[in-house]
């Protein structure tokens, strides 16, 4: 017997005779009492997030993909992924390009929300989601071509990312930030394969192969967009597609489940 069965009931214990000897606060008491509730919880909110995938309800799933990462608050990829799966849902393509343009930006405002709030639970995953906050409006815009329209008079997609790179690139000052965003794609399309969506992957994983040409070492730029368009063709279902390069490249390996 592991005495696992144990473990809920002997921290209510403990969390008892710690009040008696030192009174907390309300804080610390709530964020304990969410710390044992949070494995009874989990199963019954990814069941919650699995059925309104399944309903085909981005906004549903998107309110539940929420309520789960509430219970992960440092689930860095978690929040990129669910946010991306959102912002880059399918419309229904109804209206004119200027009502379907409204609603993407709609859904890129929204995601880009959540990510932000989560940045301030993320930890050492800041740049993490500065990345995903990033790469996404450029990613929407290939995706929704009304959305660049509507995005244009203002900056355009462009006008975004540099926002966000400049706090990237404030809160961790290197020369590197930027073209880390190519870098940082095989970890937010993993995410995207994870939550069953390979259009949106290869959408990201095309954004990432044109932005690979900013990279100053095109020595380094042309192997890794090869690796990046080797990728992409084998998910596109080509599978006359040689993956050894990728296969050996650590860099690659949070997508190597998705390569088989």
């Amino acid at each position: 017997m592991n005495g696992r069965p144990w473990s809920g009931a002997l921290a209510i214990g403990c969390l008892l005779v710690a009040t008696a000897l030192v009174p907390p606060n309300l804080r610390d008491v709530t964020e304990f009492a969410a710390w044992i509730a949070r494995p009874l919880m989990l199963p019954f909110a990814w069941h919650s997030l699995q059925e309104a995938n399944r309903g085909g309800d981005p906004l549903e799933a998107f309110a539940r993909a929420q309520n789960l990462l509430r219970l992960l608050p440092q689930w860095s990829d978690g929040h990129s992924a669910f946010a991306y799966r959102f912002a880059l849902s399918d419309d229904d393509r109804s209206g004119t390009d200027a009502e379907r343009g409204a609603r993407a930006r709609t859904r890129l405002d929204l995601a880009m929300a959540w990510m932000e709030s989560a940045r301030e639970r993320a930890g050492k995953h800041e740049l993490d989601l500065l990345q995903g906050l990033a790469f996404l409006p450029e990613v929407a815009v290939r995706r929704e071509p009304a959305l660049a329209a509507l995005l244009q008079p203002t900056g355009g997609a462009i006008k975004i990312t540099d926002a966000w790179l400049a706090e990237a690139e404030r809160l961790f000052p290197t020369a590197a930030v930027r073209e880390q965003r190519t870098f940082f794609a095989p970890k937010l399309a993993a995410g995207l394969l994870a939550a069953n969506d390979p259009a949106n992957a290869l959408e990201m994983l095309a954004a990432a192969i044109a932005r690979s040409h900013d990279v100053r070492d095109q020595a380094l730029a042309t192997r890794w967009r090869q690796r990046l368009v080797e990728v992409s063709r084998w998910l596109a279902g080509d599978r006359t597609i040689d993956l050894t390069a990728v296969t050996a490249d650590e860099r690659f390996a949070i997508l190597l489940p998705f390569l088989r």
